[in-house]
């Protein structure tokens, strides 16, 4: 049985490095890959030495205020970060270069526009929003500043990932914040201890991430993109932009709701936590997110994968060749596994260990940890399906997914914070990732007629 199973996947390994797709899902993913660990490393160094010098009530302090800084984000890009990678793939496959920067430059009035207004709501209503999650008003009041400069930063690493440059787009969206919000935090901290430090680095790493971003893609773009071509006459009005990326913005929301509101209600919440030993519900937020930020580790393949994956979603989509998107998704997916397995093996075994690193304090996080780390596994099963669905035309359908995920979370999280804490919550999130993916693998077999799935072994898998 064993030898039989190994010879399958030899086989299908020589079959997928002799096709060309997946050979550019594997390289390309490869250095996505490689920028993935590097940010995973640069994160895991930046949430211990916050942890180390600041404790679990300053890293939850510190996480309440980027958690806030990322709703109202969030709002301003209006979707259209997503909905770039649509566009620009599909401009670029066609050869329209002048409608990659027509779209560009409408797209930055949009997001200036809306980023004035929330950052003054943000600013004016710092004190009700404070009080709500119990967060220090002051850390909502000063990021309320550099809601552009994310929404910029955002918008242009998925401009670079819409144009495949998976190099660039990888390291930004996956290692460069963590890394000058470490090297800023060091720094830093040589001078001061001030409980306000990390926020600094934080902001202080947004505003040079936002103008690198921007240097970057407009050298890029200049130099293999020819905008004086007048053959290109495609011109995207602000309504049809808009109708494409405000359902992929409702999207985001919901998924946003679903990766953080965990972290919300905990400060919203009283628990069990607080009571037994942690200090404040910001220190439950600061262990609950080390054990998160832990599991993530899982998720490297997947998001490696993803980042080229999308882009070439859309292209394959456009051509109508719905056999070979078949193949890629598939393809994806059998990388994403392979890649997530053994790390969540091993955070099965090292669990209580890798949660001490951070300090005796953060232990009361391991069973949260191996319950979010064994959520990936479905995940890493269930492969890139809800990009799928965003990239071929069904924003619709993956917003009702997520709208369905959210709820269950709110539910969950609200039903189990107050009985078992951390540990409830990470029950929560685990649950609705499991239903909010299984719900996007049916809904891709109902659209496109196959299943994102992959299980090992299964002969029908052989790609």
């Amino acid at each position: 049985m064993i030898d039989k199973g190994i010879q399958h996947i030899n086989k299908s390994i020589s079959k997928n490095f002799n096709d060309k797709d997946f050979l550019e899902l594997f390289n390309k993913g490869g250095l996505a890959f490689l920028f993935r660990i590097g940010g995973q490393i640069m994160g895991f160094l930046l949430t211990f030495v916050i942890a180390y010098f600041f404790g679990a009530n300053g890293l939850g302090d510190y996480v309440l205020a980027i958690v806030v800084l990322k709703i109202f984000t969030l709002i301003s890009k209006l979707g259209l970060d997503t909905a770039s990678i649509k566009y620009i793939a599909s401009y670029a496959a066609e050869q329209k270069d002048k409608s990659i920067a027509l779209f560009r430059s409408r797209s930055i009035v949009l997001i200036l526009v809306m980023s004035i207004i929330s950052s003054l709501i943000m600013y004016f209503g710092s004190d009700y929003i404070a009080l709500f999650i119990t967060a220090n008003p002051y850390h909502i009041r000063i990021t309320s500043f550099f809601i552009l400069p994310m929404a910029i930063f955002i918008f242009h690493y998925q401009n670079m990932r819409g144009l495949k440059q998976i190099g660039g787009y990888s390291f930004f969206f996956w290692m460069s914040q963590a890394l000058f919000s470490l090297i800023s935090i060091l720094i830093l901290t040589l001078f001061t201890r001030d409980s306000n430090v990390p926020l600094y680095s934080y902001l202080i790493s947004l505003v040079i991430v936002s103008i690198l971003s921007v240097a970057v893609f407009t050298y890029f773009f200049r130099n293999h993109f020819n905008i004086t071509n007048t053959s290109d006459n495609t011109t995207e009005s602000f309504k049809s932009i808009l109708s494409v990326s405000l359902p992929l913005m409702l999207a985001q929301a919901v998924h946003f709701i679903m990766s953080w509101t965990d972290k919300l209600m905990l400060g919203i919440l009283d628990s069990p936590d607080v009571i037994a030993g942690l200090s404040s519900n910001s220190a439950q937020i600061g262990v609950y997110h080390t054990a998160f930020k832990l599991s993530m580790f899982a998720t490297i393949g997947l998001m490696a994968v993803k980042s080229i994956a999308s882009p070439k979603f859309a292209e394959l989509y456009k051509k109508n060749d719905i056999k070979a998107l078949q193949k890629v998704t598939q393809q994806s997916t059998q990388l994403i596994f392979w890649t997530t397995l053994p790390l969540v093996v091993v955070f099965m075994f090292f669990s209580d260990f890798l949660m001490g690193l951070f300090g005796e304090e953060f232990k009361v996080g391991v069973f949260a940890f191996i319950v979010l780390s064994f959520g990936r596994i479905v995940v890493s099963f269930s492969g890139a399906a809800g990009n799928l669905l965003q990239m071929c035309g069904r924003q619709v359908i993956f917003m009702n997914v997520a709208i369905i995920g959210s709820i269950i979370n709110i539910i969950l999280n609200f039903s189990l914070i107050p009985i078992y804490g951390i540990n409830g919550s990470a029950i929560a999130t685990m649950v609705s990732i499991v239903v909010f993916n299984l719900l996007l693998v049916y809904f891709v077999k109902r659209e496109f007629g196959f299943y994102t799935f992959y299980i090992p072994f299964q002969k029908s898998n052989t790609l």
